[in-house]
């Protein structure tokens, strides 16, 4: 049991060993994380025990109702909605009987005739049928969100990772210690050494500044993910503005009532009409009831909890599109921090190979300062740096 519960230590987000920051962090592990709870909750709600009952059906028996509104989609009317309670039983649903207007009595004492019956256009339908796919929805949103993570750690900072790995949590030893450094300052001296020696343009785009330009695109492609999980959940509703949920969430604290159909009972009705037909007897037989969405009393919740997770979520993702640009543009503070965060002295050779081995270099410092006990980072780049200055001035004799 416990070899089967180790193979999955490593699905989880949240990592002991970190090769993004926070920001990134708060799109695969927080959002991630979110979602696959928000799609747990919506599946086992919506595929176990009841989710639909409906009453008014006299020609059919109820499972075989429920089953149809529930496949076939339910719907609301849309001249339904923004009406005076005692006129309707549930904003979006308009009796049969109804009259298609109602004369309404002005201030001045006046009253608003209705026109000709002739006149009016009949009632318009809107399908809800997003309930159909919306766990689905959670578990592919919780994918796209976790999908820039493994780009960034596939194709830009994977191979960083076994150092950090080997430095993470060493050995007392002081004699163990001194040979994990030597490792790690070797792996580090030909890979920066690469760096600082390129020349042409091509090869300090792909290699010296590589994986910084990889850190920048991967914070757009969270902020793409962010945005167009907002829009696309915007889209899935055919009344009622998701854009807006939230805001009018809260607007609705401060307003009192009036006729206006809030936004959770558009997005998410708790009862809509159903019509059913079958053939019969007779020919087509059909009838209309009444249907009780009791799933949507947490859907709207749900939903509201993750508009504000969103908004959020997308806000950061532009902070820290911004932020990532400053760190690769402003050299001199980005390493102002790296000697703040490991407790390095001012060193003129750190401070050289620093500035000399592209963003790419930077970007790897950085992940093993976060990672790395600052004593360790210190003996790594104590010895790291004089190496790559020797081997510079070399290949200048050389020359």
């Amino acid at each position: 049991m416990l070899d089967i519960l180790s193979k999955f230590k490593g699905v989880t987000p949240f990592k002991g060993i970190t090769i993004d920051d926070g920001w990134d962090q708060l799109n695969r592990s927080f959002m991630f994380v979110l979602l696959v709870v928000m799609g747990t909750t919506v599946t086992v709600r919506q595929y176990t025990g009841s989710v639909i009952s409906c009453d008014g059906f006299k020609k059919f028996g109820s499972t075989f109702a429920e089953d149809y509104c529930w496949t076939q989609g339910l719907y609301t009317v849309l001249e339904g909605y923004d009406q005076p309670s005692q006129n309707i039983p549930y904003p979006g649903l308009l009796p049969d009987e109804a009259p298609p207007c109602t004369p309404v009595r002005l201030k001045d004492g006046t009253r608003l005739k209705c026109p000709d019956p002739d006149q009016l256009l009949s009632p318009t339908r809107i399908s809800h049928l997003w309930y159909q796919w919306v766990p689905f929805y959670f578990w592919l949103a919780a994918a796209a969100f976790f999908m820039p993570y493994l780009l960034y750690k596939n194709f830009g900072m994977g191979d960083i990772k076994p150092l950090v790995r080997l430095l993470h949590n060493p050995v007392e030893s002081d004699q163990e210690l001194k040979k994990m450094t030597d490792k790690a300052a070797t792996w580090l001296f030909y890979k920066f050494d690469l760096y600082m020696s390129e020349q042409s343009l091509l090869a300090s785009l792909t290699r010296k500044h590589g994986l910084g330009l990889s850190m920048v695109f991967v914070k757009i492609l969270y902020a793409a993910v962010s945005f167009g999980c907002f829009l696309l959940t915007a889209e899935m509703f055919s009344i009622g503005d998701f854009k807006t949920y939230g805001s009018e969430w809260i607007k609705k604290l401060k307003l009192e009532d009036n006729l206006a159909t809030e936004e959770k009972d558009k997005l998410f009705p708790k009862m809509v009409a159903c019509e059913v037909k079958r053939w019969g007897a007779s020919g087509i037989e059909e009838e209309q009831g009444m249907c009780v969405l009791a799933p949507n009393v947490i859907n709207q919740y749900l939903f509201l909890i993750l508009w504000f997770c969103l908004v959020f979520v997308m806000f950061c993702n532009i902070v820290s599109i911004f932020a990532s640009l400053i760190k690769l543009l402003f050299t001199y503070g980005s390493y102002r921090r790296l000697l703040s965060t490991a407790f390095l002295r001012d060193d003129s050779a750190i401070k050289h190979m620093y500035f000399n081995v592209g963003s790419s270099g930077r970007l790897i410092l950085h992940v093993l300062a976060n990672n790395t006990a600052p004593r360790v980072f210190e003996d790594i780049l104590l010895t790291l740096a004089p190496k790559l200055i020797q081997r510079k001035l070399r290949a200048k004799d050389y020359d």
